[in-house]
């Protein structure tokens, strides 16, 4: 009797550490496959056959706390941050065309001697399709360069590029592409550091009637351009077209000059108000 019980009871042994044993093993296999198309022991998450997550899809943390930006379609996107102040916006340097040069008396509206540095084509042009060649003056001496031999000289921390405008009507996706990025890989081969922000422009009034064949249609087809082309190069893309242009695709009246076309002080108000609150 004793003899059988204690059989008995070798037997559900031997079956439990059978059952311990398939479970370890299947413990394993959920471990490993885990470990390459799920969360990894350091916290990663990584996706199956792929590297770590670049995490684009959300927001990026400078080294000053400020957000180094959010991507959308590809595009890396001005984040919305902390209020960067007056100190930021006077470090900025802005390479545009004559249509944003109000730009250049921004520190005047606060009775201050400092602005941003500020770099507007010699020839009073500055079309995207050959805007790295084109020569802008430089303030420090007055003299001519081109955007990156005045990057390669400056520096600048942080580049705001508002252009597209000029010569529209003649340009073709690929001529503005083309000459939109090689200005771009200019500046970033010039100055590595440089933080390259290239803004969609504003559009013209409604009432514009230019010898130079600008539209609101134009305009909008130049800003989608703009986008390709800092999803392409891996710079910021800052939507300034948002805050210029009204519903209706036409630059809003308060933000326009009386050419229907430039912007206005109150314009560059706006515009910095936007950069003030979406720093990287």
């Amino acid at each position: 009797m004793n003899n059988g019980i204690s059989g008995l009871k070798n037997i559900v042994w031997a079956f439990a550490i059978v059952l311990s044993l398939a479970a370890l093993i299947i413990g394993l296999i959920v471990t490993m496959v885990l470990r390459y198309s799920g969360e990894a022991p350091d916290g990663t998450m990584y996706l199956e056959g792929s590297g770590a997550s670049s995490g684009l899809s959300g927001s990026l943390s400078g080294e000053d706390g400020i957000d180094a930006g959010q991507s959308g379609g590809g595009v890396m996107e001005l984040p919305s941050s902390q209020d960067t102040g007056l100190e930021y916006l006077f470090n900025l340097t802005f390479l545009c065309d004559s249509s944003f040069s109000a730009v250049n008396s921004f520190g005047a509206n606060f009775g201050s001697t400092a602005s941003s540095q500020v770099w507007l084509p010699s020839s009073g042009t500055l079309a995207a399709a050959n805007a790295s060649s084109t020569a802008i003056i430089y303030p420090q001496d007055g003299s001519e360069k081109t955007p990156g031999d005045a990057a390669d000289v400056y520096e600048p921390s942080r580049l705001v590029i508002y252009l597209g405008g000029d010569q529209l009507s003649t340009a073709t996706a690929e001529s503005f592409t083309a000459g939109y990025t090689a200005l771009i890989q200019a500046v970033q081969s010039a100055s590595p550091n440089t933080k390259i922000i290239c803004c969609s422009i504003g559009s013209v009034t409604a009432a514009y009637a230019g010898s130079d064949g600008l539209s609101s249609q134009l305009v909008a087809q130049a800003n989608d351009w703009i986008r390709q082309v800092c999803a392409s190069t891996g710079v910021y893309y800052g939507d300034l077209a948002s805050i210029l242009n009204g519903d209706d695709g036409y630059l809003k009246a308060e933000y326009a000059e009386a050419d229907g076309r430039s912007i206005s002080s109150a314009g560059i108000n706006a515009v910095m108000d936007y950069f003030r609150m979406h720093g990287i």
